[in-house]
């Protein structure tokens, strides 16, 4: 009887990182900036996240494959991991507090101006971009170290660039005032779907790169239904908070 290899439930640990990862930008930020914003964005937020985590396991095929030889290094791997998925962490925060300015549009029917929320979206987008480059740079380090080569063009390297790209579009358009802390939160909402692409859909929709560790089934009514709903609730938000006509 041929024995089984070790198997790795990769999506319930990336999940679980994300949600501490979350809280502990939380409580830096708020350390840093002396409020209590973002920890009522984190809370929810990470009991979520780690509800999803204990529900992955019935929805996706998380039986992956150990490392592939070239891609066992510990150095490289911890670094670029651990970044990327805090840099996902917050994204995830930056969404949490956009439905917040959303709801808000929602209940008062108007687009308030510059806040303290809006200001909480933008910080955690800021870091989320910057975790984000650093952690492509260092996964081209490593592709560098393993295959010989910076970039390939691979789909998990093209959907990490693509990513950090959607998000600079947003801060760059906040800095060039085309839109406020409103449009600014609806950004945080809409790229999101970006990072789900970068992590889920390379892994368990396309499945095919040299990143063949991670690859994986399942779950791609969530992902659709999940997309959806955020999309109608950004739609929502927009009508109902519209200005009023003179």
């Amino acid at each position: 009887m041929r024995s089984r290899e070790p198997r790795i439930d990769n999506s319930s640990l990336i999940s679980s990182a994300i949600s501490f990862a979350a809280l502990a930008i939380a409580l830096f930020l708020e350390a840093r900036y002396r409020t209590r914003g973002f920890l009522l964005g984190a809370t929810p937020l990470a009991a979520a996240v780690l509800l999803l985590a204990d529900l992955l396991p019935t929805t996706l095929d998380s039986s992956l494959h150990p490392l592939v030889p070239v891609l066992r290094s510990n150095f490289w791997l911890a670094a670029h991991v651990i970044t990327i998925t805090t840099s996902y962490a917050s994204f995830a925060l930056a969404l949490a507090l956009a439905h917040g300015v959303l709801w808000r549009a929602i209940r008062t029917r108007r687009r308030s101006g510059d806040d303290a929320l809006h200001g909480y979206v933008d910080r955690a987008l800021q870091i989320g971009v910057l975790l984000l480059a650093a952690g492509t740079i260092l996964g081209g380090v490593w592709a560098n170290y393993s295959w010989g080569r910076f970039w390939g063009w691979d789909p998990k390297e093209t959907w990490a660039l693509i990513a950090l790209i959607v998000y600079l579009f947003f801060l760059h358009g906040r800095l060039a005032r085309w839109w406020a802390g409103f449009g600014m939160a609806v950004g945080a909402i809409l790229g999101f779907q970006s990072v789900i692409m970068a992590w889920y859909g390379v892994n368990f929709v396309l499945g095919v790169g040299l990143h063949s560790y991670g690859f994986g089934s399942g779950g791609v009514h969530w992902a659709i239904l999940f997309l959806a709903v955020e999309c109608a609730f950004v739609a929502f938000a927009a009508w109902r908070s519209r200005p009023a006509r003179a």
